[in-house]
């Protein structure tokens, strides 16, 4: 393969961004065009990650069980919540149910929010984490609710449907929790106490009993 066809070449390998040029400067004559992969590029060729994340969870696993597990995919839901968010989410349930999946899906979850009756229903047509369920399973959707009740608030999260279990699609159900509606109840309650006022006839008659002698 002669020079100018070797250059076609990685020219139309840079148009797919599988490579990109720099110029670099030697000592001395003219610049020199170097080229060099992109991460895209680099995935084409093998990697051993999966290996490595099946034996990290293993070990993790055999050593801490279950319970140390679902920690640290707590622990990496935080992180996670720092990556995803990229704007101030503010608003009732619904509307911040709306900006999560407005989030998710620049992320790449393709997911659709829709409700039924008191419930919210959040449905994920992709996992982006997909390639790793082989290794940590069902452990990824702790990511997941991390995040929903991360924005949400407090919230009680019902699995439908998960690709983590052979799914074809991840389907959730999200419901205000049983505390925060009496929480809720309490403060209306407390509210409602708060503006009860006695009755001027009461005060009146309260004032008339408790005067006693004198004429």
């Amino acid at each position: 393969m002669n020079e100018s066809a070797v250059r076609r070449h990685l020219e139309a390998l840079e148009k797919e961004g599988l490579v990109y040029s720099r110029f670099e400067r030697r000592n001395r004559g003219r610049p020199k065009k170097i080229f060099s992969l992109t991460p895209y590029g680099k995935t084409f060729f093998p990697r051993k990650s999966k290996t490595l994340l099946s034996l990290l969870a293993q070990n993790i696993m055999q050593r801490y069980g279950k319970e140390e597990m679902e920690l640290l995919m707590s622990l990496v839901a935080r992180d996670f919540v720092d990556l995803l968010i990229t704007k101030e989410i503010k608003g009732n349930l619904e509307s911040r149910l709306e900006q999560l999946v407005q989030l998710l899906n620049d992320y790449g979850f393709f997911a659709s929010l829709s409700k039924r009756r008191n419930n919210f229903i959040i449905e994920y047509r992709n996992c982006v984490f997909e390639d790793v369920i082989p290794q940590f399973g069902t452990y990824l959707c702790k990511i997941d609710e991390g995040v929903v009740k991360k924005i949400a608030g407090d919230v009680d999260i019902k699995w439908m449907e998960r690709i983590a279990k052979g799914d074809k699609k991840c389907v959730q159900i999200i419901s205000q929790s049983e505390a925060s509606n009496q929480h809720n109840r309490t403060s209306l309650d407390t509210d409602k106490h708060k503006y009860e006022f006695t009755p001027s006839h009461t005060l009146q008659n309260s004032h008339r009993h408790s005067v006693h002698g004198g004429k």
